[in-house]
């Protein structure tokens, strides 16, 4: 065996590793013959989701953490009653947390009149306790168990922006695919659903069409609280990114082992770029993301700030060759506590588009770096001149000295990042600290004050958590002496109670 064949059957042997780390890692296998189309924003998701629903002939599964009452929630809401009253298969999972206004309103209570199935997901309960902490945060449309759609928009008209007021529509991403995908998609509906109340029938879990369709190959990852599944997952691509991680995240809280992994991807000569929110629907959590920027851009992750209201995508791609697309954050509600859906994709084509607007989203976006005088490695800034980095096998197999070479390449470059289009750190900094250092002493002045205000949560989480205990104990109980009962009943009567013999009468 010449030197060529050992190489490439290391090659193949590391690849097949590679497959079983995501395999395992995911909980989910990768799955070929997908047709997948990359959708934008609501100008193109919401088109999308009415006119498939619109046309549906078998069934409509909705898995969703917002239903709002508002202009296109009715308009969502209208279709679906008029698919319910033609006899189609309709069934609404939405989260009681996230749609509490549209629950409290009898918003869903013309879908239920008309014949479609509706329920909320972990509603208040003395029963749920800590469970309450979990919601449901995917965003998924099943129609006739021949097109999925997953993202990170909900059916909400926030995402369509206000233009009477000059804002613009939320920037978000989303995917349409058909294919043999379908199949774990409606088990991860079915799952959802029977969390929920009684199992999804059958009949509905095969996918109306089994042929591949397309060439996309992709993984759909269903977390449910505490498998962490997307997590690892994360941190995987983390570890075997060799030349690009460009990642897109609204409510980025990273754990300090996923900080670390970016820094390590950095450090080693990955372009590790992180586009958030600058204002976020949720301020706090900017102001907390804020202060995650110094370890990272010390390392050389870059990091950018959306200059528009809101961008709410929840995306990754790495290498131009692989990528991710869904509901999960990048913090540890949805890593851990949440139910969320997300597609792996693995394929160059989708993975380079995707890359392709991620470059196009960085020139709407402004980049954070450190003062001059305190700077370590800085990158360029974006440009709509600079392109989407392609390699070729050999280039991504660089050694480590090269990969040195590229960081001080940045490093050189820290004056024009300045002059174009950046901000310094600092100036970020200071306002985040600050608003969290005040929240603090805020709340300790009031607890100081009133004692109640740290002991009532305290005591209503313990006394949540020991009702659901007592009742759960209650059931079960309950349960064992209906068992009993049936096993008594069950039994043939035993010889002592039988009539004695005549002789003994």
């Amino acid at each position: 065996m010449n030197r060529d064949e050992q190489s490439q059957q290391t090659l193949q042997f590391v690849r097949q590793l590679a497959e079983q780390a995501l395999s395992r890692s995911a909980g989910a296998p990768l799955v070929g013959g997908n047709q997948v189309s990359l959708l934008y924003d609501s100008a193109e998701n919401f088109p999308a989701w009415e006119k498939s629903i619109a046309s549906s002939q078998d069934s409509v599964f909705i898995e969703m953490y917002i239903f709002a009452n508002d202009q296109f929630g009715l308009k969502i809401r209208d279709i679906l009653i008029e698919r319910a009253k033609q006899g189609i298969q309709v069934c609404l999972l939405y989260d009681w947390l996230g749609s509490w206004r549209a629950h409290l309103s009898s918003f869903f209570k013309p879908l239920l009149e008309a014949g479609a199935e509706v329920r909320a997901y972990h509603p208040p309960s003395l029963s749920a306790g800590l469970a309450l902490l979990g919601r449901n945060h995917r965003k998924m449309i099943i129609v006739d168990r021949r097109e999925l759609f997953v993202s990170g928009l909900c059916v909400s008209q926030s995402w369509q922006g206000q233009p009477d007021k000059g804002l613009a529509p939320w920037r978000d991403t989303g995917l349409a695919l058909r294919g043999p995908l379908l199949a774990p998609a409606l088990a991860a509906f079915a799952d959802s659903w029977a969390s929920c109340g009684d199992s999804l029938d059958a009949r509905w879990l095969a996918p109306a069409d089994t042929q591949p369709c397309g060439e996309a190959a992709a993984r759909l990852i269903a977390t449910t609280p505490s498998t962490a599944r997307m997590m690892r997952l994360d941190l995987l691509v983390a570890s075997f990114a060799r030349r690009t991680l460009w990642l897109t995240d609204a409510y980025f809280m990273a754990t300090s082992l996923y900080l670390s992994a970016l820094k390590q991807a950095a450090r080693d000569g990955v372009d590790v770029r992180l586009l958030v929110p600058r204002s976020s629907d949720i301020r706090w959590i900017a102001a907390v993301s804020r202060t995650q920027y110094r370890p990272l851009l010390e390392a050389g992750v870059r990091v950018f700030e959306w200059n528009g209201p809101m961008i709410h995508a929840k995306t990754a791609v790495a290498d131009g060759r692989w990528a991710r697309i869904g509901s999960t954050n990048l913090n540890l509600s949805s890593w851990l506590v949440n139910r969320e859906l997300d597609i792996a994709l693995e394929d160059a084509g989708l993975a380079g588009e995707l890359a392709d607007r991620f470059l196009q989203d960085l020139e709407q976006s402004t980049e954070i770096v450190l003062r001059q005088e305190r700077r370590k490695p800085v990158p360029r800034p974006i440009g709509k001149q600079e392109k989407r980095p392609r390699g070729t096998p050999k280039e991504m197999a660089l050694s480590s000295a090269s990969a040195a070479a590229r960081q001080a390449m940045r490093i050189g470059d820290a004056l024009g990042s300045a002059v174009r289009g950046s901000r310094m750190v600092e100036s970020s900094e200071a306002p985040a600290f600050l608003s969290i250092g005040v929240a603090l002493c805020l709340l300790a002045l009031a607890i100081a004050y009133f004692p109640w205000l740290a002991a009532a949560p305290l005591v209503a989480l313990l006394a949540a958590g020991g009702l659901a205990v007592v009742f759960k104990a209650a059931g079960l109980y309950l349960e064992k002496r209906r068992k009993k009962q049936q096993l008594r009943l069950a039994q043939p009567p035993s010889d002592d109670t039988r009539d004695p013999p005549a002789d003994c009468q």
